[in-house]
């Protein structure tokens, strides 16, 4: 194996000791005299190897050390604010750098300020150093100042590391249990540079100093099992790492160190296939634990009351509850307040064996630095610069539209997403613009509802809707005042965008008008289909509710489709053929924007349209066919309102009562459905151009139209009649013309060149 060379950062304190920083990783040495240092070094690096803790040298070769004057301006703070100092002050850096020409890049370390960051010209490193430095000090009191001030000039050591000389303890740890739990779960911390892979932006728990203070102890100290309560994106997976890493390096006096072992309940029995062979697999991983002084840690935690066997008495959550209560096995893990409940209901006693720490969403102070030591990150580690207006118009846009997660999470999962844009794209800056394009791509939202000083044409969306939906105007106005009321900001958040009713019969308009509607709000940039239809009449028993919800089991598609997607439609079709207790689940969901399961697993509604479609009310009297001039289909109100419920009624935003097609209305349908024939890709590719006659419109209307389905069959009609032909005219034909012209001529179609 090579041999590794890490840089040590060494300098003299008063007392006359000698401290020793080994770059690259957090170790710190400290000896009486220079000469002992590179010794006390290579010893602390092999404990840690022998602890099991991932080390990798920085890459940097020859490094060498240089110094700078950074001037810097310090403020005084207060609940009031921050008050600059009127002139800057002066500090002595330290910066540690070497470049590798063969890869093209170099590291830089900041030893005093505990940055690092890799640069690609030696030309810049002066600036970089200056800019990253600046990062730090600026702004910070002058109490806070002194720990960044130099007590002597440091010099610069190189230990040299054998890592295959080096084996980690079989004392410590039995090698056949380590093996064991690898094979069900994933040991944590994982390395800096697994990290780095897995994320661009660290995994920190920024401005939760105490909270991470307080689990360390319990970690370290404790020893009971230990759950995070809170919602979804306060940073309950984040706020335990910090100190699962640190007590994976500490341990009490004569005691192996903490191994902890990241796993879900459903990985741990995966491979469990027999009556019995999954509480086996349970007893070897409590035995394993046990050997290696491991913490389970479970993501997916209330997953432990839905696996196993057949109920919550027959679960993995049951079967583990005598080891937890004698304390063979310790877990630590996460759940939502709703999925605590559910487990309180499901499973009495068990959650008892947990000690609960409640973890709060973060004001909005806190959650914007914590969205600023990112940017500064990104900066740092990318040369990423985020311009002031972008950080802002990421918290504005994510606190008005990102309602299913909380912050600082849905804040930093959305500036991930513009840091990775950039890193991808080669940018080096971050603009507003460039975030509000992001934000289009991330929600499907149209740029027009994110800048307030875009104003939305009444005519503008009257046309779209016009081109989209025919002969239906009496409802074009009620789905342009569900976009304005959006648009201004005044919907409900707590509620769905809008919830519809689309009432009439088949084949004259709702679907049209649903996908017209998803068009608009939700495909800007999007390569899905933000549309997502249920036929209810496949929920027509009680039993069918865990396909609607989800069971024990995976979600529904539903539910997957909605946690994937949260701003799309969701299409309810024939919503009356539902059962009741379907209706009883909705009620949830219309009125709270929430679709809560059995186990407490919580799915937000709140950034889609709901719209369900009917026949009920349908006038099935009147005239019949095409030509006839008295016109069924009339919806009647009250056939509505007579069978759904007044509590279920009210939580509809609107009921839109589509009218029977009139002869002009399916004339256009019949048109505009034919004029999509040149939009083919073999018609396109040949540069074709098709015209049609209104004898030939006539024609297709006339066999399309179908008083029991509308004017759904037109376009069965079109190709049967015409494209069947089409094709058959031009495949006899050695070279394409330019022009074809469609006509109708006593009920049969003709074909000519123009």
């Amino acid at each position: 194996m090579a041999i590794e060379e890490f840089p040590v950062a060494c300098w003299t304190l008063e007392s006359g000791d000698v401290i020793g920083v080994i770059l690259g990783t957090e170790l710190v040495v400290m000896e009486s005299h220079p000469s002992k240092i590179r010794n006390a070094a290579s010893e602390c690096l092999a404990k840690a190897i022998k602890q099991g803790e991932c080390l990798y040298s920085p890459e940097i070769s020859s490094p060498q050390i240089s110094f700078h004057t950074i001037n810097a301006l310090l403020s005084y703070r207060s609940d009031q604010g921050v008050y600059p100092l009127s002139a800057p002050s002066a500090f002595r850096i330290a910066a540690v750098h070497s470049r590798d020409p063969n890869r093209g890049f170099g590291e830089c370390f900041l030893p005093f300020l505990q940055r690092s960051f890799y640069y690609y010209d030696e030309v810049q490193l002066k600036t970089l150093i200056e800019h990253f430095s600046l990062q730090v000090l600026n702004n910070v009191t002058p109490e806070e100042a002194y720990r960044y001030v130099m007590p002597s000039e440091p010099w610069l050591e190189v230990v040299s590391f054998d890592r295959g000389k080096v084996r980690p303890s079989l004392q410590q740890h039995n090698s056949a249990a380590m093996e064991y739990m690898l094979t069900v779960s994933d040991q944590a911390p994982l390395p800096k540079r697994v990290k780095r892979q897995v994320s661009r932006l660290p995994e920190v728990a920024w401005e939760r100093g105490e909270m991470i203070q307080r689990l360390a102890e319990e970690l370290l100290e404790g020893r009971s099992s230990c759950l995070l309560i809170g919602e979804q994106g306060v940073g309950k997976s984040v706020l335990w790492q910090e100190p699962v890493r640190v007590a994976a390096r500490l341990s009490k006096s004569g005691e192996a160190p903490l191994t902890f072992w990241r796993s879900t309940p459903q990985r741990i029995i995966a491979k469990a296939k027999y009556l019995g062979e999954w509480q086996e697999v349970c007893d070897e991983v409590v035995e394993s634990l046990a050997q290696v002084n491991g913490v389970l840690w479970l993501n997916d935690f209330i997953s432990l009351l839905s696996i196993g066997g057949e109920g919550q008495e027959d679960s993995m959550a049951a079967y583990l509850r005598s080891y937890l209560a004698k304390g063979q096995i310790r877990i630590i893990g996460e759940l939502r307040p709703q999925e605590l409940e559910a487990a309180r209901n499901k499973l009495p006693g068990f959650l008892h064996l947990f000690e609960q720490i409640n973890v709060t969403e973060l004001s909005g102070r806190s959650a914007q630095r914590v969205v600023q030591a990112y940017a500064n990150y990104a900066a740092s580690n990318f040369a990423i610069d985020t311009r002031d207006d972008a950080l802002e118009t990421v918290s504005q846009l994510v606190r008005r539209y990102i309602k299913y997660e909380r912050a600082p999470g849905n804040l930093v999962r959305f500036y991930h997403h513009c840091v990775k844009n950039a890193f991808e794209q080669k940018q080096a800056t971050i603009t507003r613009d460039q975030v509000i394009a992001d934000f289009v791509a991330y929600t499907g939202l149209p740029e027009l509802f994110l800048r307030d000083e875009q104003a939305l044409s009444q005519q503008a969306l009257l046309d779209y809707f016009k081109t989209r939906i025919i002969g239906q105007d009496s409802i074009l106005e009620q789905l342009c005042r569900v976009i304005q009321i959006f648009k201004a900001g005044l919907n409900d958040p707590q509620k769905p965008i809008a919830t519809l009713l689309f009432a009439g019969p088949t084949g004259v308009g709702k679907t049209a008008a649903t996908k017209a509607l998803a068009d608009y709000f939700f495909s800007a940039g999007q390569s899905k289909n933000p549309l997502f239809r249920l036929d209810m009449s496949e929920f027509q028993h009680p039993g069918h509710i865990e396909r609607l919800i989800g069971g024990e089991g995976k979600p529904s598609p539903l539910v997957q489709h909605v946690r994937a997607n949260p701003f799309s439609v969701v299409l309810l079709d024939e919503i009356e053929k539902a059962d009741d207790s379907v209706f009883d689940a909705l009620l949830s969901t219309l009125d709270e924007g929430l679709l809560t399961d059995r186990f407490g697993r919580t799915t937000d509604f709140r950034n889609t349209i709901i719209i369900m479609t009917t026949n009920l009310g349908v006038n099935t009297g009147g005239g019949v066919g095409f030509s006839a001039t008295e016109k069924r289909g009339q919806v009647s109100m009250s056939g509505i309102r007579d069978f759904f419920r007044p509590e279920f009624i009210n939580r509809i935003d609107a009921i839109l009562c589509f009218n029977p097609l009139d002869r002009d209305s399916i004339l256009s349908i019949a048109r505009r459905e034919l004029e999509l024939l040149n939009q083919r890709e073999r018609i396109r590719e040949q540069k074709l151009k098709l015209s049609f006659s209104d004898a030939l419109v006539a024609h297709v209307a006339e066999a399309g139209f179908s008083e029991l389905y509308g004017a759904r069959p037109i376009q069965r009609a079109i190709e049967q009649r015409v494209v069947a032909e089409l094709a058959s005219y031009l495949v006899t034909r050695e070279h394409t013309p330019s022009h074809i012209h469609l006509d109708a001529i006593d009920g049969a179609v003709v074909i000519r060149d123009e």
